[in-house]
């Protein structure tokens, strides 16, 4: 009699041959256990479980999940108990005088400030570099100094400049207020009408005449 073989059907698996027709059922991954699926079933291997990014798997099947204790900067260490059970101990992620840079998830040395002849003004952490007082080292208190002067003169200066235009605009704005009017005080800067041009003539004329009459007969009366 010949044996046919007949694949799983889906949710169900067989790692090795069987001359029984049986599949196992896949394993789950879904759960309110913070877990997720790291491999998916197929018709000859199991799915694989993992933990959500704070979590950590319980046994080697990723049974169930928890959390992960360790803060920034720590690795969790595992070991196994005498159930199968995973333990963790949370270690420094990088070895003494290094920081774990978080970004990039690589330990860096630290600066050590000393040896650079410099004063430490932050000594650093598992997850941040030390810190140096260069404007110690530099001569900071002078380029303070220059710095303060120079703020100052900037400031007197711009106070300068406003107080120009300020009163700048004073001036125009009286000016406009209070208009001066230039009146000429030669007559003949006005033109008169024709009218008015032939009455001043004959006013003129007669004053010329009175004039002459007066130069003629100076003891009469009129």
């Amino acid at each position: 009699m010949k044996t046919v073989c007949v694949p799983c059907v889906e949710g169900k698996f067989s790692d090795k041959y069987s001359i029984f027709d049986r599949c196992n059922e896949c394993r789950s991954c879904h759960g309110k256990d913070k877990k997720e699926y790291a491999e998916n079933c197929t018709r000859t291997t199991d799915a694989k479980c993992s933990c959500h990014s704070g979590f950590l798997c319980s046994d080697n099947v990723c049974s169930t999940c928890v959390e992960n204790k360790c803060v920034a900067g720590e690795r969790p260490i595992q070991t196994v108990s005498t159930g199968g059970k995973y333990l963790y101990d949370c270690k420094p992620a990088c070895p003494a005088h290094e920081y774990l840079d978080v970004k990039m998830d690589i330990c860096k040395p630290r600066i050590q400030c000393s040896a650079l002849g410099l004063a430490e003004l932050f000594p650093g952490n598992k997850t941040h570099n030390s810190v140096c007082d260069v404007y110690a080292a530099t001569g900071g208190d002078s380029i303070r100094v220059i710095l303060s002067i120079g703020f100052v003169l900037l400031s007197l200066s711009l106070v300068l400049f406003l107080s120009s235009v300020c009163i700048k605009n004073l001036r125009k704005h009286r000016t406009k207020n209070n208009p001066v009017l230039a009146v000429s005080a030669n007559t003949c800067d006005f033109h008169l009408s024709k009218e008015e041009s032939g009455l001043q003539l004959i006013i003129q004329d007669e004053n010329k005449d009175s004039n002459g009459f007066s130069n003629l007969h100076p003891g009469s009366t009129l």
